[in-house]
């Protein structure tokens, strides 16, 4: 396995890590688990459905055909998001049963890339699990949450060592920001949602730059 990117939902790696996407990646969604009959979380009824199992095999093919654009592979693990946690039949995730899961997808990969945590909590679970098993993974700047200034913008959240990181900006070229905001736009059952909180950002002031914290060699 070449490059593997690990995105806490479903959406997250378009988002946020979009340059590196490509044949070599694979994209691991981590939280994409579809929840028991009769389970509704709160965000899905937000977004207008009572239905969030429906909800979330819909945005599973949303995220297919999202990635398909960028010729990424395609991995969705069995985790719940959170908004389904503490509902009947719901196993709220554990740190460790998720390194337990990513740890044979990340032995043999030359790269692998996971969120920094910005603000969101579902996002500190999954970096923790993939940092306990591949320390040397870059961060990736999560958006939308960086681009919200009260969420701490483009900054490693506090709880996280600089130590050993180095900070690098990728802008995005017109092609690629282009390409991007196409494959955004395959998340139709959530752009209006976050589209409200967040303003109009999918364009090129809100898509055209990347912010990763590598880390060094292994």
């Amino acid at each position: 396995m070449g490059v593997v990117v690990f995105s806490s939902h479903i959406d997250d790696a378009v988002f946020s890590c979009y340059s590196v996407l490509g044949r070599e990646t694979t994209v691991v969604t981590v939280l994409a688990g579809v929840p028991p009959p009769g389970v509704v979380g709160d965000w899905d009824v937000e977004g207008g459905t009572s239905d969030s199992a429906a909800r979330v095999v819909e945005r599973r093919e949303e995220d297919r055909r999202a990635l398909a654009r960028s010729g990424s592979e395609v991995v969705h693990l069995d985790f719940a998001d959170s908004q389904y946690c503490g509902q009947p039949g719901v196993e709220t995730p554990t740190g460790q049963a998720i390194a337990a899961a990513v740890r044979p997808l990340v032995e043999q990969a030359t790269a692998v890339y996971a969120p920094a945590g910005i603000f969101n909590l579902d996002h500190k679970l999954v970096r923790d699990a993939v940092l306990s098993v591949r320390p040397d993974a870059a961060l990736y700047g999560d958006i939308p949450y960086a681009l919200h200034p009260d969420m701490g913008g483009f900054e490693l959240p506090p709880e996280l060592s600089r130590a050993g990181r180095q900070r690098r900006e990728v802008r995005l070229d017109a092609e690629l920001v282009a390409a991007k905001i196409a494959s955004a736009h395959c998340y139709t059952t959530q752009l209006d949602q976050l589209t409200a909180f967040y303003g109009p950002y999918l364009d090129q002031p809100g898509l055209g730059l990347e912010v990763y914290w590598d880390a060094g060699s292994r």
